[in-house]
């Protein structure tokens, strides 16, 4: 079956009750694809490449990552962490133009960070009550934790409920999505949609995309 086009996330009802593998071949099969290939700042030249698939059963929506990166780099294993130092892949998502995020960050071994708020400033922090209920699996486990020069094609699958990002079938969403690594080997900082700002900053919203819901 073709990919749903014209910036559409395709609606995938059978979801839930498939293998994790099942899940991944079916979501990089039918989601809808787009490249974390966006080069912001010359400073930062190093860019791994990475891509996202996205799709949804009407109660979740999945986002799988898939990435080939140079120096993965694991040191968090708890939620809330500073998860962006590490080998990490990002979404943020609005349900208005410039109305509140939720930024949704994991690290290459499923750790997670999540917030909500209308700027960077005023972030609040999802608690590990909430966290837990975002489900995702990782390709890399905790054995890469602490190992360097580490060359690895990893892949992440993240399950966010629509409740908690408030959003349900046929609504139109605002987003980017992100690699990072601030404190790997070779930092880097590369996004879905360009963002043209002096630094790296991925709380641009002014700079999502449009996407929606099936």
């Amino acid at each position: 079956m073709e990919k749903t086009p014209n910036n559409t996330i395709p609606l995938i009802a059978d979801l839930e009750n498939l293998t994790s593998k099942e899940k991944r071949d079916l979501i990089a099969e039918r989601g809808f694809e787009g490249n974390i290939d966006q080069f912001n700042w010359e400073k930062f030249s190093y860019r791994p490449s990475a891509r996202f698939n996205l799709a949804h059963n009407g109660q979740y929506l999945y986002i799988l990552f898939n990435v080939d990166e140079k120096n993965v780099r694991a040191t968090y294993v708890n939620d809330n962490d500073s998860v962006w130092e590490d080998s990490c892949v990002e979404a943020f998502i609005s349900t208005e133009r410039g109305g509140e995020y939720f930024n949704f960050e994991f690290s290459c071994i499923g750790t997670a960070l999540a917030g909500v708020g209308k700027h960077r400033s005023d972030r609040v922090r999802m608690n590990q009550s909430k966290t837990r209920l975002i489900e995702r699996e990782a390709s890399l486990n905790k054995e890469i934790i602490g190992k360097e020069n580490v060359h690895a094609q990893w892949w992440l699958l993240a399950q966010i409920p629509f409740d908690m990002i408030k959003v349900e079938k046929g609504q139109t969403i605002y987003c980017n999505f992100y690699k990072c690594g601030d404190k790997t080997l070779q930092p880097h900082f590369v996004s879905w949609k360009p963002i043209d700002t002096p630094k790296p900053d991925f709380h641009q919203p002014k700079f999502f995309g449009e996407l929606k819901l099936q």
